[in-house]
């Protein structure tokens, strides 16, 4: 019956489907463009330099229909829901309709919008911009069985390219022309390369760069020109570059910096009525004393007194000054010292308004989280800038949450309540500069102003009726980056202690019967070194990607200690303080793809992995490094720690939570995100993951890790959400379905979820999972 019923149900969606028209409301005389047919090539090139070219004429020939499949100019989806809204209530006049209208509709694709003369033109003239100067590109309409929808078809012809013969250099002054010719190396043209106006601009802005960076200040991109013959020599170029007729004597010669001087105001309208000299650096300030110590400032600008004045020393100096974070306003300014024909003198300005030195917030709120615990949290944040006037950020927090669990499981069952609080508070201090002994550090080596981050934390978990843990933690960690892409944090000194107290009998007996569990929560140190390296695609790249990298290593360097004092570095029981320590090393990766494939939409996928390996010391990482998956940024289908490692299915117990950590991890998720209208976006992914152990546990049957089988153990979920941008935060509600767990529920086939509501989860939070 239900299966009848089902069936009933889809005839009639189709049949409404089938009476709903896509062309009732067009224009008179306008046709529906239902994609494109594919490109024609006639004389396509397999190299490098045409398949790129190629590349930037299907950007300008696509154009995404009414429905496009993942943003596609070639194929649409079966239903088109917004163009059927549309033209549904087009013409509405009640407040209902013109709603559905605004909310939901999406007018149609017009085969005048899409212009296809107009982007044939385009593509036509992106190919004589990149040598091709007898390109053709023409364009048909193709009607289809119904007259009002059409494709667009578009042929295109590249015939000769036409590449540089010979560059030449004339008419620049003396030093000019000898910079150009002692840099030739670093030419963006070269002899045999096609003759594409992007290398002819690259070339323009090198010697602008170049110009600049060796005094000549009012030189600008613009003063220099091209002459090209394209005739004597059919298919070669013969290219001459030159400065334009009338270039302004002060962009002929180098200028030099005079006076600096810096003005540091607390609010834009602030008079200054005290001044300091510093090393030929004038300050001007209100008060008495400067709001921040000058050699902070020096530390920061490269411009100097008497020197040629350098674009990148501005660059660099205007960049680190904005990155203080001190500052609402900074601004630079040049004036000549005066107004004559010899004047090669600059004098600086730099003026600086500061930020308001507190920033505070006031968190409350009434958590659900993934981990199907529930409950009120506050939290209280200060930071004070320029703490100690030399840049320094200073940061305490406090915090407390109350919260309690109750939840399902695929496996069956229902845990009872576990009620639990927690509090803790930290302080942090940042400041702009690295302290590295025997003169290992030099601030010229980063792209940007490193820093130095110093904290200290405690934080104290109850878990009713069965322990309280205290959690001390101490931090010395440099920030830095070495190029726009390429960020770096390395923390020479972490010191984590975990001291468990007031543990009830019945946790005794849990960790009694679990010796691996009570290794990895006992008392105990974990001295750390940590490293992470985190590359991010260049800005304004279509298709970026994020990967980030983690190597941590716990205990070695004590044990060293050890070694030198004639221990053997394997022994266990080793101690620091009188309690023992962990010693362990830990790798984790991630590496997340976007793919955009329209406007507002795109597919986002990302693989994460990692492996930790305990030796030495012990016999078993601390809890708080080992893996787990499940959860809101993880597999939603299922909740924190409830699947793994391996095969094992943890007892249906108010602790079974402790038992699904693993050594390794592998997690891939794939995830589509598209508008719906306005500010939310909707989302269907695909998540899939688990996690082992290295080693066998008796205590875990068929948890570790064995290459022939690990396939079949990823647990996999889909699912569909909703997202609310507001620009400065994302609101975040996802619906997971399990399709796979790795164990035996008692249903054969890849699909083994028992029931299908057991395998639902629901997970609201904030921020993009990935």
């Amino acid at each position: 019956m239900k299966t009848v019923n089902r069936f009933l149900a889809l005839i009639l969606l189709t049949m409404f489907c089938a009476g709903c028209s896509t062309t009732s409301n067009l224009p008179e005389g306008e046709v529906l463009y239902t994609g494109l047919k594919k490109i024609n090539y006639l004389d396509r090139d397999s190299s490098d330099y045409s398949v790129q070219v190629e590349e930037e004429v299907e950007a300008a020939l696509t154009c995404a229909p009414n429905g496009a499949l993942l943003g596609s100019s070639y194929y649409r989806t079966p239903f088109q829901l917004k163009l059927w809204i549309y033209n549904r209530y087009a013409n509405s006049t009640s407040k209902f309709g013109k709603w559905m209208l605004k909310t939901f509709g999406h007018e149609p694709v017009l085969v005048s919008y899409v212009s296809p003369k107009m982007r044939a033109l385009v593509a036509k003239n992106l190919l004589r911009s990149n040598g091709y100067f007898n390109a053709d590109v023409g364009y048909e309409i193709i009607p289809q069985k119904n007259p009002k929808k059409a494709k667009i078809s578009y042929t295109v012809k590249n015939n000769q390219l036409y590449t540089i013969d010979t560059i030449k250099y004339l008419r620049y002054p003396a030093e000019m022309d000898s910079l150009i010719h002692t840099t030739m190396d670093n030419s963006r043209l070269r002899t045999g390369e096609a003759f594409a106006v992007s290398s002819l601009d690259a070339e323009r802005n090198r010697l602008n760069s170049l110009f600049r960076d060796n005094g000549f200040y009012f030189y600008r991109s613009a003063y220099s020109v091209f002459l090209a013959d394209s005739v004597s020599n059919p298919g070669r170029v013969e290219l001459h570059m030159q400065p334009v007729a009338g270039m302004p004597a002060e962009a002929r010669r180098k200028w030099y910096i005079g006076r600096m001087r810096v003005e540091l105001r607390r609010s834009a309208m602030e008079q200054l009525t005290d001044s300091i000299i510093h090393r030929n650096l004038s300050v001007y300030y209100s008060g008495k004393k400067p709001p921040i110590r000058l050699r902070t400032l020096l530390r920061d600008i490269k411009l100097r007194r008497k020197q040629l004045y350098s674009q990148t020393n501005y660059q660099e100096s205007a960049g680190v000054i904005n990155s203080l974070g001190l500052f609402s306003m900074s601004d630079f300014k040049f004036t000549p010292r005066d107004t004559t024909a010899a004047c090669d003198t600059l004098d600086m300005t730099l003026n600086c308004v500061f930020d308001k030195p507190y920033d505070g917030s006031i968190e409350a709120n009434y958590m659900i989280k993934s981990n199907d615990r529930t409950g009120p949290g506050l939290v209280l944040n200060v930071t004070k800038r320029n703490a100690f006037r030399g840049g320094e950020k200073l940061n305490f927090s406090l915090k407390g949450s109350y919260e309690w669990q109750t939840g399902r499981r695929v496996s069956g069952g229902s845990s009872s309540a576990i009620n639990s609080y927690e509090y803790g508070a930290d302080i942090s201090v940042e400041y702009p500069r690295i302290e590295a002994p025997f003169g290992l550090y030099s601030r010229h080596r980063f792209y940007k102003p490193p820093s130095t981050l110093l904290s200290l934390s405690g934080n104290v978990l109850n878990r009713a009726n069965y322990f309280k843990m205290l959690t001390v933690t101490a931090g010395l960690t440099y920030k830095f980056q070495t190029s726009p892409n390429s960020r770096h944090e390395f923390s020479p000194l972490l010191l984590d202690y975990n001291f468990l107290r007031n543990t009830t009998a019945t946790f005794d007996s849990i960790m009694t019967a679990n010796p691996a569990i009570y290794v990895s929560m006992r008392n105990q140190f974990v001295p750390k070194i940590k490293y992470t390296y985190t590359y991010t695609s260049p800005t304004g790249s279509l298709n970026p990607i994020l990967w980030e990298t983690t190597v941590t290593e716990g205990g070695n360097l004590l044990s060293l200690f050890y070694v030198a004092a004639g221990k053997d570095f394997s022994k266990k029981g080793k101690g620091l303080f009188g309690n023992p320590f962990a010693q362990f090393v830990k790798l984790n990766t991630s590496l997340r793809k976007t793919w955009q494939t329209g406007q507002k939409s795109q597919l986002v996928g990302r693989v994460a992995a990692g492996i930790l390996w305990a030796y030495g010391n012990s016999d078993r990482a601390p809890y708080n490094e080992q893996f787990y998956v499940g959860g809101a940024n993880s597999i939603r289908a299922f909740t924190v720690r409830s699947i793994g490692p391996g095969k094992y299915v943890a007892p249906n117990t108010n602790y079974a939570y402790l038992d699904q950590t693993g050594d390794i991890k592998l997690e891939l998720n794939l995830e589509y995100r598209f508008n719906l209208f306005g500010n939310l976006y909707g989302a269907t992914f695909l998540d899939a993951g688990n996690i082992w152990l290295l080693k066998k546990d008796p205590n875990r049957p068929d948890s570790e890790f064995k290459p022939s089988t690990f396939f079949r153990q990823l647990a996999t979920g889909t699912g569909v959400g909703l997202r609310y941008d507001m620009d400065f935060i994302v609101l975040r509600l996802d619906l997971g379905v399990a399709i796979h767990v790795p164990y035996d529920t008692g249903k054969s086939g890849y699909y083994n979820i028992p029931k299908f509501w057991d395998g639902v989860g629901l997970h609201f939070a904030i921020g993009y999972p990935f």
